[in-house]
């Protein structure tokens, strides 16, 4: 170990601040790190994730101040939070939470912590984004627990951490950037089947149709639909989901519904089997646990998160007709309806989302619009699909 305390590693880092240096003087790779590419290389987009979290970090490291050093920062003097650092980054206008570990045993203790430092700074600001909040965390070993931790911070959780350890350099104790490979080698991003997208359709009935009236009235509320959808995304992406929905309305005069949006979401409980079965993964009690709800409850993914991203867009849509939920199945079942009607609009939200911006970002520009593709375009959205889901 390059220290033999905790204590330690903060009196050292407490001199280095109160000389005026900042983390980025004695960061050993820092200008190798952020003139790297190599994070453009990684085969995946959550790997990818792990260096753009720690590449966004860096760029609060060049100019900060100490605001508190080890000292209580909880509004209730009944209750203890003692961060070892939390600087402000005057550059970026955020804040830094330095959280160091010299031990593997406090892992556990790191994770709990970082969370409730973050929730107290809440109090203060409530405001604060995910974006304007940097987690450093130094430690001395990386055991699987602690990078297993970091990973789903970053990848699902969308929080901003940067990995740092203790070395040396010309006879002088420093700091290094892990390699962000250390933090996903050992993790597995789980290929996505039709199966593990649970969802139905939100079938828009038109009430005065009952009385004979016109089968294209609800064409004028269009917008209105694109409303609807856009508030799942948002709804989607405030509850940390991963999913989409399609807006499509039928090729002929069918039914009461000539509308209808096909929503879709991450079925979790689907996922653990098809890790599970994965030949590098090793049964524990847990997972035959799991594995044995899975099978006596057979949960398709028509959870709460589902029914609340609907809800929302329901909001927007009762105003001019009354929205069902019908067809509960899987993307497998669903996908063939919406594609021999009449495709509209598409939204993301999480992880679909992001991948859908990405090849956005990618394709050329049309040669006369002088514009790539309607974010919303449901025939480049659902190119996308089939690149992802088997």
């Amino acid at each position: 170990m390059e220290f033999e305390s905790e204590k330690e590693m903060q009196k050292w880092l407490s001199n280095i601040f109160a000389k005026g240096q900042c983390l980025a003087d004695v960061i050993i790779n820092y200008e190798e790190f952020i003139s790297s590419s190599d994070h453009l290389n990684y085969p995946d987009s959550s790997h990818q994730k792990i260096a753009h979290s720690f590449l966004h970090c860096l760029k609060s490291f060049e100019n900060h101040e100490v605001l508190v050093e080890d000292k209580n920062i909880s509004l209730n003097s009944d209750d203890i939070l003692r961060p070892d650092f939390l600087l402000y980054s005057s550059a970026t206008e955020s804040i830094i939470i330095v959280e160091l570990k010299n031990q593997k045993s406090s892992t556990r203790q790191t994770a709990t912590e970082i969370g409730a430092y973050a929730a107290e700074l809440r109090s203060y600001l409530p405001f604060l984004s995910e974006g304007d909040l940097v987690n450093v965390i130094v430690s001395s070993e990386w055991p699987t627990l602690l990078c297993h931790f970091t990973y789903n911070e970053i990848v699902w959780l969308h929080k901003r951490i940067i990995c740092l350890e203790p070395t040396h350099s010309g006879g002088e104790r420093a700091l290094k950037i892990v390699d962000p490979y250390l933090i996903f080698k050992e993790q597995m991003t789980p290929s996505i089947s039709a199966q593990q997208l649970g969802g139905y359709q939100i079938c828009l009935y038109d009430d005065q149709l009952y009385a004979g009236g016109d089968y294209m009235r609800l064409q004028e509320f269009e917008n209105s639909m694109f409303i609807a959808l856009n508030a799942m995304s948002a709804k989607g992406n405030s509850l940390k989901a991963h999913g989409f929905a399609f807006l499509w309305r039928h090729r002929f005069d069918v039914g009461f519904a000539p509308y209808n949006i096909t929503v879709m979401n991450f079925a979790s409980f689907q996922t653990p089997m098809l890790t599970i079965e994965n030949s590098t993964v090793n049964e524990n009690i847990f997972s035959n646990k799991l594995i044995k709800a899975i099978h006596d409850h057979n949960p398709e993914g028509h959870s709460n998160t589902l029914d609340i991203i609907s809800d929302y867009a329901e909001t927007f849509l009762k105003e001019f007709c009354s929205p069902r939920a019908e067809g509960y199945s899987n993307w497998q079942t669903l996908k063939p309806r919406i594609f021999t009607e009449i495709a509209i609009a598409f939204v993301g939200w999480g992880y679909f989302q992001d991948r859908l911006f990405d090849r956005l970002a990618k394709m050329p520009k049309h040669e006369e619009a002088d514009i790539r593709f309607e974010s919303t375009d449901p025939l480049f959205a659902i190119a996308m699909l089939n690149e992802i889901i088997t």
